[in-house]
């Protein structure tokens, strides 16, 4: 990322809490991460439904860097890293990534946000939502209020995000591209009036200082976390990992 792209990611998301940053992954990598999203999919279709991971609105799997070698790649890759390591600081996290799929015909998202307290001045939860498909407003583009990131001054009233559907715009963009949200600011997947899925990677990042959304680290199997690189297991939070006191072996592990 170029510091003039830089730049002008970090103004953005201070200012509106919200950003489209186009041209992130190539058209190889888009189709790649799409059949291995489907493969997920298609992987966990016995135990879906009755988990709550496929609705009348939406499939989806939790956990990628996990399931798919593919999809550990792009999750880790970085040149999107980059974009998180802009906003939080290079010790940034990786603290989540899940895959959903908005059902052709499924009804709009509710307005919510991520995390429901705003922090004065500092971003410290960032969400990247990776577009494998084109986000329009015909297909459930991520509908986004801007400046809601923020608090309000003392004394002032907030809405619920629920009463604020007149403020929310829809922000477009091109497969490869992604929808950049402060944590915090007010946002919800529209509906998918098409007739095709809208595929997204939902990549939560978080300053090294904050709550992860997941132990990713303890959700490897040893041989898949011993065949990772130094810089993925940098950015998956190995080295942040609490100590703990093993009694058996009586020594300490991390």
């Amino acid at each position: 990322m170029i510091d003039s792209q830089r730049a002008e990611l970090i103004g953005a998301i201070d200012r509106d809490g919200c950003t489209v940053v186009e041209g992130l992954l190539g058209a190889d990598q888009v189709a790649a991460a799409a059949v291995a999203l489907d493969e997920v999919f298609a992987a966990e279709a016995d135990i879906a439904p009755a988990r709550g991971w496929l609705t009348d609105t939406y499939r989806v799997a939790y956990a990628l860097p996990v399931k798919h070698p593919v999809l550990l790649d792009v999750c880790t890759s970085p040149v999107v890293a980059s974009v998180a390591r802009a906003v939080l600081g290079e010790g940034c996290l990786l603290a989540g990534a899940n895959g959903m799929d908005l059902v052709p015909g499924g009804p709009a998202q509710a307005l919510h946000r991520d995390h429901p307290e705003p922090v004065p001045g500092t971003t410290v939860y960032l969400h990247v939502v990776m577009a494998l498909d084109a986000f329009t407003a015909d297909n459930g583009a991520t509908r986004v209020v801007p400046g809601t990131h923020r608090p309000l001054p003392v004394g002032g009233t907030e809405p619920e995000p629920a009463e604020r559907e007149g403020e929310a715009a829809a922000l477009a963009v091109g497969a490869g591209g992604a929808v950049v949200l402060d944590g915090c600011v007010v946002h919800a997947a529209g509906a998918n009036r098409s007739s095709a899925p809208r595929r997204a990677l939902h990549l939560f990042f978080a300053r090294w200082w904050a709550k992860p959304h997941w132990d990713l680290p303890s959700s490897f199997r040893s041989e898949q976390a011993e065949a990772l690189s130094v810089e993925q297991r940098r950015l998956l939070g190995f080295g942040q990992r609490a100590r703990r006191f093993d009694l058996d072996r009586r020594q300490i592990e991390r």
